[in-house]
């Protein structure tokens, strides 16, 4: 009899431990990322299509909130929603020119802008737990985001003004260190391949686009 009381006082003690490690939670945190934006795509016009690609790298913050799931002493999966609560400008790029397809040359210069707001991330997040608060995690989500796009030319190369959706599928890699019970840092690569855009500029030059964007992104979290 004894020694039932003692297996179900044992039982009970780690029930007790047990529990708690494998309860679920939520996380909120601050990220810092550095992104390239890639895109290939082509100009149209007179029936003459020309081939072009650009880059560009620029800085942002988000926040993100995530809800923890804990599957087992080695899983977890975080389903989260990943927010750039400011306006991100991804290119600013001017120089001047000559045109010289006029009857009297034009001189002047050329701007473009690319900004993106609102942009979120939902996505889901395994995680392998390898000990010593180290885990390894992937990462899949849907992206979506509003472009604006604004270009001054010389006379004849025609202006646009446009804003339009930006949506597509990210994956990633990453890892995350515990500094504490209810603190962490994460590291992590991201890509995201975003549908394919097309405008018409007021000269009636036909711009198509496949941009891609990748990114390096730090953060720091809390768990409740």
């Amino acid at each position: 009899m004894n020694k039932i009381k003692k297996l179900s006082a044992a039982s009970l003690f780690l029930a007790s431990v047990s529990i708690p490690a494998l309860a679920d939670n939520y996380n909120v945190g601050l990220s810092g990322s550095y992104g390239s934006f890639e895109a290939s795509g082509n100009q149209t016009k007179d029936s003459v299509v020309k081939n072009a690609e650009g880059d560009a790298v620029f800085p942002f913050a988000s926040i993100f909130v995530e809800y923890n799931k804990t599957m087992s002493k080695e899983w977890d999966v975080a389903f989260g929603l990943d927010y750039i609560p400011f306006s991100a400008e991804i290119d600013s790029r001017s120089d001047t020119q000559t045109n010289n397809m006029t009857s009297n040359d034009v001189t002047g210069t050329r701007s473009a802008t690319l900004d993106l707001k609102n942009h979120f991330t939902a996505y889901i997040q395994p995680s392998y737990n390898l000990g010593n608060g180290l885990a390894v995690f992937g990462k899949v989500g849907y992206s979506h985001a509003d472009l604006e796009i604004k270009t001054t030319n010389l006379s004849n190369s025609g202006t646009l003004n446009k804003k339009d959706d930006l949506e597509g599928y990210l994956v990633g890699i990453g890892m995350q260190k515990n500094i504490d019970k209810t603190l962490f840092v994460r590291l992590e690569a991201n890509y995201t391949d975003y549908d394919s855009v097309s405008y018409t500029n007021s000269s009636g030059t036909v711009i198509n686009a496949n941009p891609e964007l990748w990114t390096a992104k730090i953060s720091i979290g809390k768990s409740f």
